[in-house]
């Protein structure tokens, strides 16, 4: 009989990566970095990639994910207004996922200008949602969009999703 070994410690991983997530959005980000701010996921790629890791435990780190975002949102000062907040969430990359702060609407436009030699973003149907695939809990004031990304690498052509839940415009 094949079993696979169960991965060791989920609730320890999963604990800390949600207390590593609201450590790191306690506070509105003040320092800026070529026009933004952002927080991955605090964990080992191994572990939320992990085909062993439960769906149930991914969608609790999208869902901390969007709740972050949206306290965030909620801490910006309203003399703010051209900062944006999102999460960006990588399917199926889960550990590229992050949370991003644009100090501009320059730098927010500029951050979605991808159509090039080397990537190509190619917005999703509306019909797709993110948020009902994975039973994602929403705030009525953020919105959802995804792109289908495809990276150019030497021939070779690598497909993801990129979605976004942010501030609606």
């Amino acid at each position: 009989m094949n079993r696979e070994k169960k991965t060791r410690g989920l609730k320890r991983k999963t604990k800390n990566l949600i207390q590593r997530l609201t450590e790191g959005t306690t506070e509105f980000p003040s320092e800026f970095w070529h026009g933004y701010w952002h927080l991955h996921l605090p964990c080992s790629q191994g572990f939320i990639n992990s085909n062993k890791t439960p769906h149930a435990i991914k969608r609790l780190c999208l869902q901390t994910l969007v709740d972050r975002t949206k306290y965030l949102i909620d801490l910006k000062q309203s003399s703010t207004e051209t900062i944006r907040v999102m999460s960006a969430i990588d399917i199926p990359d889960i550990w590229s996922s992050q949370i991003i702060v644009f100090s501009s609407e320059s730098h927010y436009e500029g951050f979605f200008d991808r159509d090039n030699e080397e990537q190509q973003w190619i917005p999703l149907p509306k019909e797709r949602d993110l948020s009902r695939e994975w039973q994602l809990i929403l705030p009525d004031d953020m919105a959802i969009w995804g792109y289908l990304v495809k990276n150019f690498d030497e021939g070779d052509v690598y497909e993801s999703e990129l979605w976004f839940i942010g501030e609606k415009d």
